[in-house]
């Protein structure tokens, strides 16, 4: 019950802070660009900002989210509440990734048709956006402004567009296989092409086993620095 509170509300503050209009003039800027890249190069480019469109929104707009909650105070009533981190947390990811789905959804269908793996496509782009969500409102519970959380999220993330090199065939490393995103480029190309049993069970796994990581260093981040601020000591886990 307190998930479903936190997670509408969540819906209702994107909505009405205008998110939800920011990404209808992003996905167009999307379309536009796709428009004018030459055949050859649409199904790269088009996995290119599908990889990016979850990646950015999670790790820029979650922080910036967080940000501007503080700024508008509402921390403080929030966690008043019965309200867990947990909660907190879990709501904000499901919530972008919800509005990074239907982004992509959005520019897939109307660029290159229905994906040809349904399932693989949408469960990439979720995995990543709860993922890049979760390490940013890690990053951002360490930050006072917005230019230090933009400074140290792209130090987070440098490691994890690594995967694009051997992507794009510019360099390829073994090491790639434990980076998450390389299980989102692997799902995020069953839209277009067959995918093997294996590369589902690897590319599900490895997301899944790092949002379970990067979900224990964001929620003791968060107690350790924003509880603490507002003076709850952390104690609602």
């Amino acid at each position: 019950m307190r998930f479903r509170s936190a997670f509408a509300f969540d819906i209702r503050f994107q909505w009405r802070h205008g998110f939800y209009w920011i990404y209808v003039i992003i996905c167009a800027f999307y379309l536009v660009l796709l428009h004018l890249i030459p055949d050859h190069y649409r199904e790269q480019t088009m996995l290119l900002l599908t990889f990016s469109d979850p990646s950015a929104l999670g790790l820029i707009l979650a922080g910036g989210i967080v940000l501007l909650e503080r700024d508008q105070g509402i921390h403080d009533p929030l966690f008043v509440t019965p309200i867990r981190v947990r909660e907190y947390l879990l709501s904000k990811a499901g919530s972008l990734s919800v509005l990074s789905l239907l982004a992509a959804w959005v520019i897939h269908v109307i660029a290159s048709g229905i994906p040809q793996s349904p399932f693989g496509f949408s469960t990439g782009i979720i995995l990543t956006s709860s993922f890049m969500t979760l390490l940013s409102i890690g990053v951002v519970a360490r930050c006072q402004t917005i230019n230090g959380f933009i400074l140290l999220s792209q130090v987070f993330a440098l490691p994890f567009i690594l995967p694009l090199l051997g992507y794009f065939k510019v360099w390829n490393s073994k090491l790639f296989l434990w980076l998450p995103t390389e299980g989102t480029l692997r799902l995020l190309s069953s839209g277009t092409s067959a995918m093997s049993f294996g590369n589902y069970i690897y590319s599900i796994s490895i997301l899944l086993l790092w949002n379970v990581v990067i979900y224990v260093w964001a929620k003791m981040s968060f107690e350790n620095h924003v509880m603490m601020r507002i003076g709850k000591g952390g104690a609602r886990k």
